[in-house]
């Protein structure tokens, strides 16, 4: 049993791997002897990238919209009408490895700052063994220079080589913090059921809105013990300036991803980064894998199959401010960013996670199934493949079948996907000026021609996705599929080159 265990496994580990490079060398084994399956490939994922992407634009600009209404809105006021909120508390677990003391001052400085009662809150940091000691007299400076404003710190030291566990992997931190901070709280003879926890990494920020924004949606929520709530505006303003154009581009992508996401199909969108669910959900999810490298996508899963896949998420649209990856210098920077994209890359892993939940997990509706299935051979193939086969897929073509020009259609194509792809380039515009409304402003001491150079840097979105959205994700899964380990896991540093207000 074992031994099959294993076989399945290590087929399923090859499959996104397999499909990726399939699709993405398509031009050339399947360009010899049918140029036209080819053509018709390129032509429909070029209709259904620019399909996408002004779905995606509409989904921008109604998230922005919603975003505008709620942090005009006082949660604050309308929590206090709820009878049960007197009751909830919130656990707030953020993990921790060497952070400077700006960055965990940034970090708690936001907490300190919420609308929601500090009383009702407890921090639980979590720190590797490695910079415990520097970490732990941080925490202790801030706490002195918070005063009564900084609610209850629990403080843990997750220790080095544990066996069994993925070295430099969160999913362990965040496991031993957890788990430990929850039996303080059955010491103390807590309730559970009263507690909504969040997790959150140690570069992160709340809104001031964002507790009490939460507390309202978990405590109006008849399903709220099968949900995760997560920020739909994940912003990278720490930060977002003093970063080279390459890391600002990809940053901001990822803030305009999941903001059209949560509005165009929320019935996908999995636990990534910070996110708040009931405690007593923790508990039934066993907290994270810590045999596993990736520890956001993995947690989705493991809830979702606990609870027979009536598990899924609400987006919040007021914010949570992060790090853009920066480093010592420009070089540093891009280094730094690949290596933290080839680590989002192996979120691969819940493949055969999730197929194997599946097969065994009688319990979850078949067609439940097939539509998470399918979301991800899109994620891990297509969305990673798309890009390059719209930009290049042609011509490869015509280098292995010269022949394939004299097709009427084929002779056509370039003009077609030309106009399809300049209409794609002016969506730009609009997500542009959604994204300028949704970052922080640009240095006041900018000169004029600086600010107007990052509004034009939208373009170099082409770039980024045949580089950083395309290059570390085909690294990993081929290492996945090849069956490597990535061993040491890269802990993205967090680089400050000037201070954050608290």
């Amino acid at each position: 049993m074992i031994k099959k265990e294993a076989v399945l496994q290590r087929v399923l580990q090859t499959v996104p791997g397999i499909l990726t490079w399939a699709v993405l060398t398509s031009p050339l084994w399947l360009g010899y002897k049918f140029p036209l399956a080819v053509i018709f490939l390129v032509t429909f994922l070029c209709f259904f990238w620019v399909y996408r992407a002004f779905v995606h634009t509409i989904g921008s600009y109604i998230g922005y919209k919603r975003y505008k209404k709620e942090v005009a809105t006082d949660w604050s006021s309308l929590c206090r009408k709820l009878p049960s909120v007197e009751k909830m508390r919130h656990l707030i677990l953020i993990p921790a490895v060497n952070e400077s003391y700006e960055v965990l001052k940034n970090t708690l400085g936001g907490i300190v700052k919420s609308d929601f009662p500090k009383s009702q809150i407890i921090i639980a940091l979590t720190c590797e063994e490695r910079g415990a000691k520097e970490v732990k007299q941080r925490i202790e400076t801030l706490k002195k220079e918070f005063n009564t404003k900084l609610p209850e710190i629990l403080f843990y030291t997750h220790p080095a080589g544990i066996a069994g566990e993925a070295i430099g992997a969160a999913a362990a931190n965040r496991t031993w913090g957890g788990r430990h901070a929850v039996a303080e709280l059955k010491k103390r003879g807590e309730n559970i059921t009263n507690y909504i926890f969040t997790t959150y990494d140690a570069d992160a920020k709340i809104h001031p809105k964002f507790l009490s924004r939460l507390t309202y949606a978990f405590l109006t929520d008849p399903k709220n013990q099968d949900r995760f709530y997560q920020t739909a505006v994940f912003l990278y303003d720490n930060n977002i300036w003093d970063v080279p154009p390459m890391m600002r581009i990809q940053s901001n992508s990822v803030t305009m991803a999941i903001l059209s996401a949560w509005i165009v199909e929320p019935q996908r969108m999995q636990t990534f980064s910070a996110y708040s669910i009931s405690l007593n959900t923790l508990i039934e999810a066993d907290f994270w894998d810590v045999t596993l490298g990736v520890d956001d996508t993995t947690f989705f899963w493991r809830a979702y199959l606990a609870k027979d896949g009536n598990f899924s998420g609400k987006g919040l649209f007021v914010p949570v401010y992060s790090d853009a990856v920066q480093g010592s210098n420009w070089l540093a920077s891009h280094k730094s960013q690949y290596k933290q994209l080839v680590r989002w890359g192996w979120g691969v892993v819940v493949f055969p996670l999730a197929i194997k939940g599946f097969l065994k997990n009688r319990r979850i509706p078949v067609l439940r199934k097939l539509f998470q299935t399918y979301y991800m051979v899109e994620t891990y193939t297509l969305w990673i493949t798309i890009t390059f086969l719209v930009s290049f897929g042609i011509f490869i073509l015509y280098a292995v079948n010269p022949i394939a020009k004299q097709n009427p259609l084929a002779y056509s194509i370039p003009k077609i996907t030309s106009t399809v792809l300049t209409f794609a380039i002016v969506l730009l515009i609009p997500n542009t000026i959604i994204k300028e409304l949704l970052v922080t402003k640009k240095p006041a001491n900018w000169p004029w021609w600086k600010k107007a150079w990052s509004f034009f840097e939208s373009p170099l979105v082409i770039i980024n996705l045949l580089t950083y959205s395309f290059i570390p994700y085909i690294h990993a899964e081929t290492k996945y599929m090849l069956g490597k380990k990535m061993k040491d896991l890269y802990f993205t540093e967090k680089v400050r080159t000037k201070k954050q207000p608290s």
